[in-house]
């Protein structure tokens, strides 16, 4: 499966619609686990970190709409958000590989 390109504004006000679209991709995912390209988000508050570790946990729970057990793999992140994952102490949470899995982070 290819990369799901991530929203460029996830927000308070938008982050409810986000994370419908992409349990979606994680349910269309199957078995293969979910790659998102984070590269297009540009406008992020602190609930793009919810939604990504809420999706994490759905990835990593198992059952029907799991994509293998592993949490998505994030390409591309926005300096930013690495900082702000930093901040709130989620930054390994999020961002390290799962093993064999390796995503880039963006330029600054």
């Amino acid at each position: 499966m290819q990369a799901v390109t991530v929203a460029e504004r996830i927000d308070a006000e938008n982050a409810v619609q986000v994370l419908a679209g992409l349990r979606e991709a994680v349910a269309a995912a199957g078995a293969t686990p979910l790659t998102l390209d984070l590269a297009a988000l540009k406008e992020f508050d602190s609930s793009a970190l919810s939604l990504l570790l809420q999706l994490a946990r759905q990835c990593t729970a198992g059952g029907p709409d799991a994509a293998a057990g592993q949490p998505p793999l994030l390409l591309n992140p926005p300096k930013k958000l690495q900082k702000l994952a930093e901040l709130y102490g989620v930054a390994e949470l999020l961002f390290a590989a799962p093993a064999g899995r390796s995503g880039e982070a963006a330029p600054d």
